[in-house]
């Protein structure tokens, strides 16, 4: 209904820097106008640390070495607390508590913060007195401030120069701290760091300030949920840690010349490792627990279970073995350790181990993302019978006058199926009927196409031409490809059985089981 739709041509401005203010209101302007802004800004910084650099005490380059020594220890600390911070949620890792915060995101401020903002001050306090030891604090201070200006505007700088409109963020973060610097001078320069100084300072970084913390909660919204369902390989406490030094390191940038100006850091340092370690002693003896069922707040334990049963033929097209069995997934880092004093039976004794001779390690992934998750576990259960099972088959097979393999099939089946092609060594795919006709395979050299339907669907016909390999591997498996097809019932009478609802009702509230039946059925060719 907007006035602006009725003649869009008014409003022509190409790429827009667009942001909102907590909130409560957009603000919008042109990239072009952006780019002007950020240089004017950029040029600014650099006439003001030109300007200082000329000074008569700076002669000789006095100023540019110390700025640049400066620089190099203000990196320095980034290294070492972020090494530090990552060795903290090794630790917690290897003690079984991961995603502790999950579920209590204060929790991770508390112990990661703290450790990033100990380590980083007890860097700069020991340069302070280590190093700095006969210079005045207030030179110190203005060194570090003039640090992080030249920090924050490289940023500027670059992003500005690769044309992404998120220039902005640091932009703010120049323009403002300078502003608020050079109203300033004359009162840091007779007072030092006094009340009012710092009070007046505190209010010039308000605005980006404020606006870059919405942003980092923003980032924290988005990443804290991701973990809980990004699977079993991708330590959760490394990534979370990484996020809250980074944040530690974005926030203290205009804070470090404080500590140069104070005269003694030691009990900030007692006060942050007094939380620390009683945060870790509270992690470490589990009293955190990662999820919750309570629907206003809720943060689950995501399972997949399929009630599957598995059909291996060979090369002469004969059954070469069957099982069937509840597959159960867990995507998140900490597996079943929580599921299984609820559910004995789902133990690391089931646990499976990937089959590299069969396609997705023969089991009916339904989406390709083994790599995310490859501890699973497989219990035994009786064998799945759908009212309408999968119909698939081998309708032709010809060489081309090119030397390659083309095979046709055809299936019919369920709404979803996972089509897994795994060519064996020596062998490749040359061309197929999907997409532009290249294949295109995943990270471990297998193919994965997934197919879907409406209730009504003709038969699914599909060709590939497949290289026969030149130099078989005798001790890999017969044949030049494996192909395998999973279909998933995910509604209706076969999507549940009597086995994966008795298991499903033992899940505890804070649980979000998802489950379906599905078959998997692997041919050698």
């Amino acid at each position: 209904m907007s006035e602006k739709l009725a003649d869009s041509s008014e409003y022509r401005h190409g790429n827009m820097v667009f942001f909102d203010l907590l909130g409560v209101m957009v603000v919008a302007y042109p990239a072009r106008v952006g780019t002007i802004l950020n240089y004017v800004v950029a040029a600014a910084t650099f006439l003001y640390l030109a300007k200082k650099a000329s000074l008569p005490g700076n002669g000789g380059g006095r100023y540019v070495r110390d700025l640049a020594f400066a620089t190099g220890v203000a990196v320095l600390s980034w290294f070492v607390t972020l090494l530090s911070v990552l060795i903290v949620a090794l630790l917690v890792t290897l003690l079984g508590r991961s995603m502790f915060w999950y579920n209590h995101f204060y929790a991770s401020i508390c112990l990661y913060g703290t450790a990033a903002t100990g380590k980083m001050i007890l860097v700069h306090t020991l340069a302070k007195n280590l190093y700095y030891g006969g210079v005045r604090l207030v030179e110190l201070g203005d060194l570090y401030f003039d640090v992080s200006l030249l920090l924050w505007c490289c940023s500027l700088v670059w992003l500005s120069q690769q044309g992404l409109c998120s220039a902005y963020v640091p932009m703010l973060m120049v323009a403002f701290p300078l502003a608020t610097r050079l109203l300033l001078a004359n009162e840091f320069k007779h007072r030092g760091a006094s009340v009012k100084y710092s009070i007046l300072y505190l209010l010039g970084l308000a605005l980006p300030y404020v606006h870059f913390m919405f942003l980092i909660w923003v980032v924290f919204e988005i990443f804290t949920p991701i973990m809980g369902r990004s699977g079993t390989e991708i330590p959760p406490e490394v990534v979370l840690a990484s996020l809250v030094t980074l944040t530690t390191i974005f926030l203290s940038s205009f804070f470090l010349h404080f500590i140069y100006l104070v005269r003694s850091t030691k009990w900030i340092l007692a006060g942050l490792g007094s939380v620390f370690l009683i945060m870790f002693l509270l992690v470490s003896s589990g009293v955190f627990f990662p999820y919750s069922g309570n629907p206003d707040s809720p943060r689950p334990k995501r399972v997949f279970l399929q009630h599957t049963t598995r059909t291996f033929h060979n090369l002469q097209g004969e059954v070469e073995s069957q099982d069937s069995g509840l597959w159960i997934n867990s995507f998140d880092y900490t597996g079943i350790q929580h599921v299984t004093p609820h559910i004995p039976e789902i133990n690391d004794s089931v646990r499976t181990r990937c089959r590299e001779d069969r396609p997705f390690c023969g089991y009916p992934w339904f989406l390709p993302v083994k790599f995310l998750s490859k501890k699973n576990w497989y219990l035994p259960a009786s064998e799945v019978s759908p009212s309408s099972p999968v119909e698939f088959q081998l309708v032709s097979k010809e060489e081309t006058s090119w030397g390659t393999i083309k095979m046709t099939f055809s299936a019919k089946g369920p709404s979803h199926m996972s089509l897994y092609l795994m060519p064996h060594h020596g062998a490749s795919l040359s061309t197929w009927s999907f997409g532009d006709g290249t294949p295109q395979f995943d990270l471990s050299g297998e193919y994965f196409v997934f197919y879907s339907h409406g209730l009504d669907a003709p038969v699914w016909t599909f060709w590939f031409e497949i290289q026969p390999p030149r130099d078989p591997d005798p001790s890999g498996p017969e044949g030049m490809i494996s192909v395998a097809l999973s279909s998933h019932y995910f509604f209706g009478a076969d999507q549940r059985t009597a086995q994966l609802e008795e298991i499903i009702g033992r899940f505890p509230k804070w649980a979000f089981p998802s489950s379906w039946v599905s078959t998997y059925d692997m041919y050698r060719y």
